[in-house]
């Protein structure tokens, strides 16, 4: 039997409106450049086909690049391609329009956000979500340049912006953003330590905390980095081509085309098997080389104890 997986799909491959000097997608070569866009029929074809897989859950993420670059349309066909299936999109927020705000409240989207230095467009995008009742997350990246103040980008999200649905990652290249395993363990210790004595384990969801608290109760990994195998979802490019993850969209891991193959002949893969097995035995992310080992070794050293105390 074909073994879960959720699709990310990339419509306007690494094209965005922004230039992130820490963007890992930037300049991506297979991702086709910036005039790369996804045929709406295309995308309709990918995601009925994935209805199709006897899964308990279908979930649907875009992202970039800038993915509201691919237009309204595209989204309102991919909806109703898709009735069933659970959609999100990350955005930087600068493109949000009250129409699509209004649509991804309608749909029910969640809409994750990544904000490059808080500046006018994004709070205005990310303004019009709120007034339009969207559920929002903000993924927050973890610099050189802000690893040593977890409690103030905290404090920003939390109650600058009002979110309550926080993401931090990890950057790791390149050199002069990327942060070390021991600054990386100290963040999130920091952090975790600032959310509890904040009183906020129940009121602000941290997708780290959040994640270790369900793997405690369930024991199933809610995020990636924390299972055993890399094969959690499949990444599909502007042109139908599949890789196993964005962090590694590359020609020697194109698994297939989904315009003209089946996901079962995409899964069967054995790149996709062998790059499942990069995973085991680490805490970190392979794309990090598993570099920041240490880092995580620290933070849950320190974490767990307490959270098995909260579940």
């Amino acid at each position: 039997m074909i073994r879960p997986f959720s699709l990310l799909v990339k419509p306007a491959g690494a094209d965005c409106n922004l230039s992130c000097p820490y963007c890992f997608y930037r300049g991506n070569p297979v991702s086709g450049g910036r005039t790369a866009r996804m045929d709406a029929a295309l995308a309709e074809r990918i995601v009925a086909s994935y209805l199709e897989l006897p899964f308990p859950e279908h979930r649907i993420a875009f992202q970039g690049g800038e993915p509201l670059l691919a237009g309204m349309e595209f989204f309102r066909r991919v909806a109703a391609a898709g009735r069933g299936a659970s959609f999100s999109v990350q955005t930087n927020a600068t493109l949000v329009t009250d129409s699509l705000a209004s649509f991804f409240a309608e749909e029910g989207w969640l809409v994750g956000l990544s904000p490059h230095g808080m500046g006018r467009a994004f709070r205005e995008g990310y303004g019009r979500l709120v007034d339009h009742g969207v559920d929002v997350n903000i993924l927050e990246l973890v610099t050189k340049e802000n690893v040593n103040e977890p409690e103030n980008l905290y404090l920003t999200l939390r109650d600058e912006l009002g979110c309550m649905h926080h993401q931090y990652i990890e950057c790791t290249a390149p050199s002069e953003f990327a942060v070390t395993s021991a600054e990386w363990g100290a963040f999130m210790t920091r952090l975790f330590d600032f959310w509890m004595d904040e009183g906020d384990a129940d009121r602000v969801h941290v997708r780290l905390f959040d994640s270790i608290a369900a793997q405690i109760r369930t024991g199933e990994p809610e995020m990636c980095q924390f299972a055993g195998d890399c094969r959690h979802h499949l990444v599909v490019e502007t042109d139908g081509k599949v890789y196993p993850c964005d962090f590694f969209v590359c020609d020697d891991l194109c698994l297939g085309d989904a315009s003209r193959q089946s996901w079962e002949e995409i899964a069967a893969s054995p790149a996709y098997a062998e790059f499942g097995r990069r995973k085991r035995g680490h805490l970190d992310c392979p794309r990090n080389a598993h570099a920041l080992d240490d880092g995580y070794k620290t933070f849950f050293a320190h974490a767990l104890p307490v959270m098995r105390s909260l579940v």
